[in-house]
């Protein structure tokens, strides 16, 4: 399977797509054993590739018995990408992808998307406010973006299994604001029936993530009743056994692994 806009369909007509790809020079952001990521330019615009080859029997076999789903090429990111644009969720956009091979465990695929600009993430944003406290009314907003976008991924089926303060985008001078986009969906989930083990996991790293950014506890009663969709005492009422498996995966994962900023 293939898809190409125009431009890379120009770009790439009659040549083998993966060399293409794979003779690209670039600014590498990550290289594992089965995946590499790197950013580049081509007439003048810049572009995130990820190129998958397979991930082989025994990492597959590894996941399968630790119960998580493997990730065996960049399909799921390439779904995912579609899946919240129809839910009007702001994310990349996808310009081409590719996958060859029926063997899930040599399959190759690349996914490329254009580059978000004039953003910065979550993460780095809100780092300002362990030392200047932020603006009530900005994190306000935010925090009520926020809580829509897991609120709208989480009703729909959609669990990101990074869902991280730096996985969201804040577009700079976006109005009106806040605009966010959701990247880094190579991971997620997607299920009509979405566990709620799953949908804990997702809320808990979200919070493990804005652990140290100053939150007051006012400010997670916000969260709670935005992401509900109801009124707190009912959000509180109905939903207290999740928020205290969400608070107490959260709080392991901080003494796991110290603070995520």
């Amino acid at each position: 399977m293939f898809y190409l806009n125009e431009e890379f369909a120009d770009n790439f007509q009659g040549t083998d797509p993966f060399k293409m790809l794979q003779a690209m020079e670039g600014n590498i952001y990550r290289q594992v054993k089965a995946r590499k990521t790197f950013q580049f330019a081509l007439n003048g615009k810049s572009y995130f590739a990820k190129l998958h080859s397979g991930v082989g029997w025994l990492e597959i076999i590894k996941n399968l018995l630790t119960l998580k789903m493997p990730i065996i090429g960049a399909r799921n990111e390439w779904e995912a990408i579609h899946r919240l644009q129809e839910l009007n969720i702001a994310t990349m956009n996808a310009v081409a992808y590719g996958e060859r091979g029926w063997n899930p465990a040599s399959r190759e695929s690349f996914i490329v998307t254009e580059e978000l600009t004039d953003t910065v993430s979550l993460e780095d944003y809100c780092k300002q406010w362990q030392e200047s406290p932020a603006d009530r009314r900005i994190k306000r907003k935010l925090i009520e973006k926020v809580a829509a976008i897991a609120s709208n991924l989480h009703k729909n089926g959609i669990c990101h299994r990074d869902f991280y303060l730096c996985h969201f985008l804040l577009h700079e001078g976006a109005e009106p604001f806040p605009k966010l986009s959701l990247i880094d969906l190579h991971r997620a989930l997607v299920r009509k029936n979405l566990a709620q083990r799953w949908v804990i996991k997702d809320i808990a790293g979200l919070l493990y993530s804005a652990k140290t950014i100053g939150l007051s506890d006012r400010d997670m009663l916000r969260f709670m009743r935005h992401y509900q969709g109801k009124n707190l005492r009912s959000a509180l009422s109905e939903q207290r056994q999740f928020w205290q498996e969400v608070k107490q995966r959260a709080e392991a994962m901080f003494e796991k692994l110290g603070p995520a900023t």
